[in-house]
């Protein structure tokens, strides 16, 4: 495939280079995006032939999706090809100066939801920068909000994104202080009707519902798992949580404290009036073609009601099991384990380090048997077509053990327990993976063997573990350096010979850019150890072998350690040597 680069890359920084390529636009292209993609040479005619009879077979597609799903065209070419097809120009925005005047244009939350930018108004017309401009519903939007006729050109996603981060941050926030009228309404824990009604006022309007949204929708374009909202002594914080870390956002006037909070409880209907006491509460929003799950938790502290929200997205966090970023002998292995017709599978880890994803990933690849499959969860995080899904209770006294005896009873093939905590829950899941059916769920150990003897410790039976046991995986979630800023780590010698790294081995990690929020990170992927229970290790369980042995026999074997594995990916320029630091010193 020949690289982009054959169509024109347009740099604009001011609004002066915009209005010189608008002016020298060109017509409409007669071809169709594959025949320009084939004419470019970026795609061959047997490729665009493979991608349109998928599309025929979707039929929710676009072509171009089609192309970069599988693998044989970049986003930048399908950028490119765009332009040339539409006769709209490719921009490279990064540096371009954004005219003050523009913030005001398009409202930010409706900016950010739609990952738009308007940049100048030339001729008459709005000229915005678009991901894709055959977006009509968002074309609509836009002179809607506006009322003005639209000129769209072509960017970058994160191009716009940048820009959006950078000259957006702040004009929520003014037009939310400039509206506000009550300055820290119902300071005080006791509430009069009167406080309560100019409270909840406040957190009706607009400037502050388009505040919270912002913060929210952001949020979501940066990928973010969760949203700190902490008050100090003279102002809020904002925080959000990006692949395992948390990074600093933005800080608020303390003023807007108490309005922004109660938007956010009536957003997750809890009771505004209640602030002695936390509350947890749960929220939907749209965003584009996405619905997207909230858990709020609001916590009262000495310095004002803390807000933490959970983000979850669907699209983002439910993953094949083919995308979580294991190697193809662990790939295959977990392949062979969950097909198995009975048995126990457990995927282990501290908080925090994908559990629940590869559960998901791996019930999502067992569905494909048709197989009547029964989870119970605290909470249910994502909804599954196909799967019944039960959350339990404990305010009610239904527990994980409770709902797993019911489960027996209910003619499942596959049972998934969202996490042993107890001896009950333990011995019941390894009965009903004894009685003929396939188990999954998660326990919070260090590493694949020592699972064995919590287990044990929990009051399961070696004899019955040793029979039922299939594998267990445990895992944890390595950052991985962002593509676009690479350079070569410094690695102090104290480390290299702790890692018994070769001399003058190179590693590399990311000096920080636009593109990472200046983290140096961008994303993370599983890193694991997979323990397989082979004939030779289930008669080691049975006997009540000590762990240092069932490691041994289990690595002469093929199992990789995850200190081991994660610094493969070190080497392989995945990831640094100082984010491997963690997985060695956690998981050996």
């Amino acid at each position: 495939m020949v690289v982009a680069g054959m169509i024109k890359h347009n740099v604009v920084k001011s609004v002066a280079d915009l209005q010189d390529l608008l002016s020298g636009k060109h017509p409409l292209s007669d071809l169709r995006l594959g025949e320009v993609l084939v004419e470019e040479h970026l795609i061959s005619i047997e490729q665009l032939a493979s991608a349109l009879s998928r599309q025929k077979k979707g039929k929710t597609k676009h072509l171009g999706q089609i192309l970069v799903e599988m693998g044989v065209l970049s986003p930048e070419d399908l950028l490119l090809a765009l332009s040339k097809k539409l006769g709209i120009p490719r921009v490279h925005l990064r540096g371009f100066d954004l005219p003050s005047q523009m913030l005001s244009r398009v409202p930010a939350d409706l900016a950010i939801q739609y990952n738009v930018v308007p940049l100048a108004e030339l001729n008459g017309k709005l000229v915005v920068a678009m991901e894709n401009p055959l977006d009509q519903q968002v074309i609509s939007a836009l002179r809607f909000n506006t009322n003005s006729s639209i000129d769209t050109v072509i960017a970058d996603s994160d191009d716009i994104r940048l820009l959006l981060q950078k000259f957006y941050s702040r004009l929520e926030e003014s037009e939310a202080l400039e509206d506000l009228q009550v300055d820290a309404v119902g300071s005080s824990p006791v509430e009069s009707a009167e406080s309560l009604y100019l409270m909840e006022q406040e957190a009706q309007r607009r400037p502050i519902v388009r505040l919270v949204n912002a913060i929210l929708i952001q949020a979501v374009t940066k990928n973010a798992s969760d949203i700190n909202i902490r008050p100090e002594k003279d102002r809020v914080n904002v925080y959000y949580r990006i692949d395992g870390k948390l990074q600093y956002a933005r800080t608020m006037s303390r003023s807007l404290l108490p309005a922004i909070v109660s938007r956010i409880k009536i957003t997750g209907q809890m009771d505004i009036s209640e602030r002695r006491l936390p509350q947890d509460g749960h929220a939907r929003m749209a965003w584009g073609n996405k619905s997207i799950d909230l858990r709020i938790s609001v916590v009262p502290t000495v310095k004002g009601e803390s807000v933490v929200i959970r983000i979850l997205d669907k699209d983002a966090g439910l993953r094949p099991l083919d995308g979580l970023g294991l190697r193809e002998d662990e790939y295959r292995m977990v392949q062979r384990l969950i097909s198995r017709p009975h048995g126990l599978f457990l995927v282990t880890g501290p908080t925090g380090s994908g559990k629940s994803t590869t559960l998901y990933a791996i019930l999502d690849e067992v569905k494909k048997r048709n197989l009547h499959m029964l989870t119970v969860e605290d909470p249910v995080e994502y909804d599954m077509n196909g799967i019944e899904q039960v959350q339990i209770s404990l305010v009610k006294g239904y527990t994980f053990a409770q709902a797993l005896r019911q489960f027996l009873r209910h003619d499942p093939d596959v049972i998934m327990v969202g996490e042993i905590r107890d001896s009950e829950t333990a011995q019941i899941a390894n009965k009903a993976a004894l009685t003929g059916h396939l188990v999954f769920s998660t326990l919070h150990t260090n590493d694949a063997v020592s699972t064995i003897t919590r287990l044990t410790d929990m009051g399961v039976e070696p004899y019955l573990l040793s029979s039922t046991l299939l594998g267990v995986m445990a895992q944890r979630l390595v950052r991985l350096n962002c593509p676009h800023c690479l350079v070569e780590e410094t690695v102090e010698e104290a480390l290299r010979q702790r890692f018994n790294l070769l001399p003058g081995e190179k590693f590399y990690r990311g000096s920080g850019c636009e593109s990472c929020n200046q983290m140096g990170y961008r994303g993370r992927a599983t890193v694991c150890e997979l323990l397989e229970v082979t004939p030779e290790i289930a008669q080691l369980i049975n006997d009540g072998a000590p762990m240092q042995k069932l490691r041994e026999v289990a690595m002469a074997q093929g199992m990789t350690r995850l200190g081991d594995n994660a610094l493969a990916m070190a080497r392989e320029g995945k990831t640094s040597v100082e984010e491997i630091m963690a997985v060695q010193l956690e998981g050996g």
